[in-house]
């Protein structure tokens, strides 16, 4: 028959083994989210560039606000 001590050890060991598996598996998996992080922010970052040019966002700027000084000069002239 096995003593305590033995037995002990072996119900350690295997906890340690469950451990380091489950360990293991964490890193695994944040090392897999910080690749598709990374690929996801190179693909937000590529449509940012590529979905607006600077002379369309002037464009949209410029037509902002000549729309905004037309209503300062309704609300002026009443």
């Amino acid at each position: 028959m096995m003593e305590t001590q033995q037995i002990l050890s072996m119900v350690y060991g295997a906890m340690l083994l469950m451990m380091g598996w489950l360990l293991r598996r964490v890193f695994a998996l944040l090392d897999e989210l910080r690749r598709e992080d990374s690929k996801l922010h190179s693909r937000i970052t590529d449509l940012a560039t590529d979905a607006v040019s600077r002379a369309e966002l002037n464009g949209a700027i410029d037509r902002v606000l000549a729309r905004i000084d037309k209503m300062e000069e309704r609300l002026m002239s009443k």
